[in-house]
């Protein structure tokens, strides 16, 4: 097996492991809500080859992956536009989950501002 067939095959099996039900889950239903958790992810993986002088040799490849959840957001179904939507960031806040909280707390004024009549 040669270097590339090991990395290929280290490849294949993240992209089986990482898809985009990690960042945003699937709802949970609950009465009239869905709630929804905001993931971050990191990975890595490497690999190598090698041979000796005598012809012998070998080639290795390993991967790692971790998920964190972030937030949660709930989605209030009776309630329209973006009122309906809450974020509770998790634990300590890093720079996607800071972002998402400031989101989420000026989404509503955001909201006020382009509702409001235009000042001539």
């Amino acid at each position: 097996m040669t270097e590339k067939n090991v990395l290929e095959g280290v490849l294949d099996h993240l992209q089986t492991m990482i898809s985009s039900n990690i960042l945003l889950s699937d709802p949970v239903e609950s009465g009239n809500r869905s709630i929804f958790t905001i993931s971050s992810v990191g990975f890595g993986f490497g690999g190598g080859e090698g041979k000796s002088e005598d012809g012998g040799g070998g080639a290795g490849a390993g991967a790692g992956a971790g998920v964190t959840p972030i937030a949660v957001m709930v989605i209030h179904k009776d309630i329209p536009g973006a009122e309906g939507v809450q974020i509770f960031t998790l634990g300590k806040k890093g720079e996607v989950a800071q972002a998402i909280s400031t989101a989420a707390e000026s989404l509503p004024s955001v909201i006020d501002a382009l509702r409001s009549p235009k000042k001539e």
